[in-house]
């Protein structure tokens, strides 16, 4: 258990042995779940609603839970305790970008990285396919819920943010230069910490790999 703890297990204290990508990588096995939830999902898609509740079963949703409230959205913290770098000042309000939520184009961010975390490189799933499946599927095997504890694992892992690199009250503004898309564990991670303040590289350094992932957003007009 390392929420609460000046240490995270999973992170170490050795900065030369961290990531320098993302806040924490997530265990390699997360990628699997993803794959038995497209697997459920497209038996939903074909009709067969039973197959699709016995997979979403088969995934470690309560393993995810865990890992993402002990250890992922904590990550961020744990670095900055260990190497102590200042944060920058905090520009005044009047000096910041007007535009702080970056919802108006954060599906323009999401479909230039191919719905991949920019940080940690994991497949991501479109906001408007997760609400839809949840109001299709009508099943409490797989909710966003109010609290962590009851939001499936995989929203955890796969929910994505436009997060700004540069933090919007450090002076980073709210336009594709400066949003990449994450997932919630390595926006949450990242907290309001800067690139430096968490030993990480700038995401703009790696240009995003296209492939034929577009997180189920061609799935949308079949729940429709």
């Amino acid at each position: 258990m390392c929420r609460g703890r000046n240490i995270c297990s999973k992170l170490g204290t050795n900065p030369e042995k961290w990531d320098i990508n993302s806040p924490l990588p997530t265990p390699y096995w997360f990628a699997d779940q993803m794959d038995i939830f497209e697997s459920a999902v497209n038996e939903f898609i074909v009709g067969d609603k039973e197959s699709c509740l016995i997979k979403l079963k088969q995934i470690r949703s309560e393993e995810i839970t865990n890992w993402y409230v002990e250890h992922g959205q904590m990550s961020g913290r744990h670095r900055n305790l260990i190497l102590k770098v200042p944060p920058p000042p905090t520009i005044d309000v009047t000096l910041r970008d007007p535009i702080r939520s970056p919802q108006k184009i954060q599906g323009a961010v999401f479909e230039r990285d191919g719905y991949k975390c920019r940080y940690c490189g994991n497949k991501l799933l479109s906001q408007e396919f997760i609400r839809l499946f949840i109001k299709k599927l009508g099943s409490q095997l797989f909710q966003r819920g109010e609290t962590n504890i009851t939001t499936h694992g995989i929203i955890h892992i796969a929910w994505p943010v436009a997060d700004h690199v540069i933090p919007w009250n450090k002076g980073g503004r709210t336009n594709l230069e400066n949003l990449v898309s994450s997932c919630a564990t390595c926006n949450y991670g990242k907290d309001g910490y800067t690139i430096e303040q968490l030993g990480i590289q700038n995401p703009f350094y790696r240009e995003p790999i296209p492939d034929k992932w577009n997180g189920l957003t061609n799935r949308i007009p079949q729940l429709k």
